[in-house]
């Protein structure tokens, strides 16, 4: 039996999604650990995306395999007994063994937040990114170049086993949230940190250290030296999967 599991996580205690040998803080370890918990059998989850060190989820999905079978919901409140208080399923169903959490997605959403101020808050500190004082409509503006089918190749960094670097972004924006500042984009898929990449150049476009022909230079180009900047992974948060119906 197949189950389709949807989490929320917040990153900061862990070493990224994807469980590592000898390193028990991952999430992919504490989860399967506790579907052993539950079905009494060790397990494989498999995720959406594998999320680095520091980055939040409000809405994972991962799917996995049981031989018991249990109700939907009887399920999700037997996982989150046996999960920690900074991860929690919020929907479980049975689905098809055609269903595939990462191979079946057909966009995701992330979100990168910020803040302004005249220094770094430290109650802040692990959920946004301090970013001083930045020019948030023209970073909007700037955004918007990342729409359509855009080849990422600099918006990418090294170690991506991606067979193509081309993807098409749906939506880009950046817009003021209360007293935050949320970059928001979504696409059919993305590359190793391309979102952080992203937040990154719009960043330093608005503090005004960079041009905002960069953004557009490296698109065309595909030159990862034109866009350095890596954003910080506490700001990152995986918002939403989707799937066909």
């Amino acid at each position: 039996m197949r189950y389709k599991i949807t989490l929320q996580y917040d990153g900061g205690n862990y070493h990224g999604w994807q469980a590592q040998p000898h390193e028990p803080m991952t999430l992919q370890r504490v989860v399967e650990d506790s579907v052993e918990k539950v079905l009494g059998e060790r397990v494989v989850v498999t995720a959406s995306g594998r999320t680095d060190e520091g980055v939040h989820a409000l809405g994972q999905v991962a799917h996995f395999d049981g031989d018991k079978e249990l109700a939907s919901e009887r399920m999700l409140c037997a996982l989150n007994h046996w999960l920690p208080d900074d991860v929690r399923v919020t929907a479980c169903e049975v689905v098809g063994e055609d269903f595939n959490a990462r191979k079946s997605a057909k966009r995701k959403t992330y979100a990168y937040r910020m803040y302004e101020g005249e220094l770094p808050n430290p109650l802040r500190r692990t959920r946004e990114t301090f970013v001083g004082r930045v020019d948030v409509g023209l970073m909007n503006e700037i955004a918007k170049e990342f729409v359509g089918v855009r080849d990422l190749s600099a918006f990418r960094s090294s170690g991506s086993s991606a067979k193509t670097t081309v993807r098409e972004i749906y939506s880009a924006t950046v817009l003021r949230e209360g007293d935050s500042i949320v970059f928001r984009v979504c696409g059919n898929g993305f590359l190793y940190n391309t979102v952080r990449i992203m937040a990154g150049a719009l960043i330093r476009i608005g503090q005004g250290r960079s041009s905002p022909e960069v953004v557009r230079k490296a698109l065309s180009t595909g030159n990862r030296a034109l866009v350095p900047d890596i954003a910080p992974s506490n700001g990152l948060y995986l918002v939403s999967v989707e799937y066909d119906v």
